[in-house]
């Protein structure tokens, strides 16, 4: 069967790795590496392409293997092969011609030779090699950096049992769990060889935020995905096997990414242009665009600015205990330098939109917090209405579930409308509120629901169905009618009424058990849309409230917080999520006496 050709950017001179081109492009000290990469971007990036157009392409290697007709059917892309010389080999079988062959190459990482496996995403005809290589290669962890499908075009087959147990050749494949989160999936599987009594097993690991053009905004799921594949990865494993669909590009990423933080850690030096090149001398077209190459540097200096934050449960009381004292050398401790870390990514005015629009500028409450295009709610437009597909609100990931949340700023009276729309269109039936009306004698929040009897918002008939007072928030039911055709749904509002006017909680037990009956409540009743949260601006305690919610889950099911990555992502979803210091530090606060209400934990 005829195989398309893999779209590969740039002219394929044939040249020899070139070690001229090598000195121009020393190793970077860590402490230089903000501002080369600073220099690389001046003028529209033009050195960013200059460098990496003089990589070379390190195509100079036999693929006899891969011409034979009998393999043929076996790449995914024609043009995309496996050198001879660095190619893995499988087992022959029977001496059946071509039996030894896999679309797949070994990649030398830190100091370490054929630390990875480079490969395409498995075809059909070619599941039972590619699980003989895991086998064959004792590799305990799978990365896939692909959807199967992405712009309606298969990138990669199925290659594992969704339940059960399949047979693929001589490899029988049992899924025996599967943890889906926001960012990625892991899948864990009990291997067993035909003729063999041993069991073993094997991880993979999906990440499913790579976006199906270019590559993702910001670096930060990327980075926690490849902190748990380390994480998970036994020291005694053989290689790392790292696929996306050719198995060139965001492969490449992956290891080099990998490859650099292993270097890090032993020299404080980065090598991108030397590991890139070592790597195509190994296997065609490896880090396959310039978009790719400049990711990778942003996510290592992302790296190499943020250091480590996670914390295993049982040592994060000795770590705030680190946190509370004076760093040496600053004047400040620990806590506030960490908080001070997650300003230093400051947003592009490019980012804003819809939400600088003429037309929207008065729907925001407070000037300088709005909505980042990429993950503004829209609404669906109104026809002649500019604007109409507006409201201040992003959506942002929770831990297991993509756009598991809203976070939006308390409705002005203009906006209110527009707010019952969003949680209709969105299919959102809990909305937490996290202000009074008004503090410190000013509105916090415009009253957007009726208190007796049925008022209608635009196309929305809101009927007041109940109210609980409980000690610390009040539940209200309402019945919303969609007055276009006579469909209704129960919303729920949580208020919670114990946060000060000003500060934050002396306390966090009382809104740790408050976000306990939302996921609760949304367990039970919820529809499958995502939990609408705001308070006045929707990022200060909108923003510790999601954070709780993720940091308090990750707790349960890992037993390891991370405070200011956790920040850190929400606030590439929304500007300013956790505003002020003092909620920073309720955050930490909150997540120790939720470890403390466990007994296992608190040893």
């Amino acid at each position: 069967m005829r195989r398309l050709n893999y779209q590969t950017p740039g002219p394929s001179s044939h040249r020899c790795p070139n070690t001229p081109r090598m000195r121009e492009h020393p190793p970077i000290p860590v402490i230089d590496l903000a501002d080369h990469i600073e220099r690389l971007k001046a003028n529209d990036g033009l050195r960013f392409s200059q460098e990496y157009e003089s990589i070379d392409p390190g195509q100079q290697f036999t693929w006899e293997n891969s011409n034979m007709e009998v393999n043929k059917p076996k790449n995914r892309y024609a043009n995309v092969i496996a050198y001879d010389h660095s190619r893995v080999v499988l087992t022959s079988v029977d001496a059946v011609p071509g039996s030894d062959y896999i679309n797949a190459n070994y990649i030398d990482g830190y100091r370490k030779q054929n630390a990875y496996i480079a490969t395409q995403g498995p075809l059909a005809e070619t599941f039972g090699d590619f699980w003989r290589m895991v086998w064959e290669q004792r590799t305990a962890s799978v990365v896939m950096m692909t959807r199967l499908e992405e712009k309606s075009r298969i990138k990669c087959d199925q290659y594992w049992p969704s339940r059960g147990t399949e047979t693929y050749g001589m490899v029988q494949v049992t899924l025996l769990d599967t943890m889906e989160l926001a960012t990625f999936c892991v899948r864990t599987f009990s291997l067993h060889k035909s003729g063999s009594s041993e069991r073993r097993e094997v991880r993979q690991f999906q990440f499913t935020a790579w976006p199906d053009h270019g590559v993702p905004e910001y670096p930060t799921p990327f980075l926690n995905f490849l902190r748990r594949v380390k994480a998970c990865n036994p020291p005694d494993a053989g290689p790392i096997i790292v696929h996306c669909s050719a198995g060139v590009g965001r492969t490449g990423c992956f290891i080099v990414i990998d490859a650099m933080l292993e270097r890090i850690r032993h020299e404080r030096t980065v090598d991108i242009y030397g590991h890139v090149t070592l790597m195509r001398s190994q296997r065609n077209y490896m880090v396959q665009t310039e978009d790719q190459y400049s990711f990778i540097h942003e996510a290592l200096l992302e790296a190499v600015a943020c250091g480590n934050t996670e914390v295993a449960a049982r040592s994060l009381y000795s770590y705030m205990q680190k946190l509370s004292k004076v760093e040496p050398g600053e004047h400040i401790t620990g806590m506030e330098l960490e908080f001070k870390r997650l300003a230093n990514t400051k947003a592009h005015t490019s980012r804003f939109v819809t939400a600088n629009l003429p037309c929207n500028k008065f729907k925001n409450r407070l000037v300088n917090i709005m909505p980042y295009e990429t993950t503004r709610v829209c609404l669906q437009p109104i026809r002649g209405l500019e604007g109409s597909d507006y409201i201040n609100a992003s959506y942002i990931d929770g831990y297991r579930q993509q756009r598991g949340y809203i976070a939006t700023q308390g409705p002005l009276a203009e906006t209110t409308e527009d707010f019952w729309r969003m949680l209709w269109e969105h299919n959102s039936t809990i909305v937490v509120m996290l202000t009074k009306l008004r503090e410190m004698g000013r509105e916090k929040c415009h009253q957007y629901w009726p208190a007796e009897r049925s008022a209608r918002y635009q196309y929305f008939v809101v009927d007041p169905m109940a109210e609980y007072n409980m000690p610390q928030y009040i539940l209200r039911e309402f019945k919303v009618t969609d007055a276009r055709d006579g469909q209704s749904r129960t919303v729920r509002q949580f208020q919670f009424t114990d946060w000060p006017e000003q500060g934050v909680p002396k306390s966090g037990e009382g809104f740790i058990d408050f976000i306990g009956q939302v996921h609760k409540t949304k367990e039970q009743f919820g529809q499958d849309g995502p939990i609408a949260v705001h308070c006045s601006a929707g990022v200060g305690r909108t923003g510790v409230f999601i954070t709780l919610s993720i940091v308090l889950e990750r707790m349960r099911y890992e037993g390891a917080v991370d405070i200011f990555q956790t920040v850190k992502m929400l606030r590439t979803q929304r500007p300013a999520m956790v505003q002020t210091e003092d909620e920073y530090q309720f955050c930490y606060q909150a997540a120790l006496e939720y470890l403390g209400s466990f007994d296992h934990y608190a040893t």
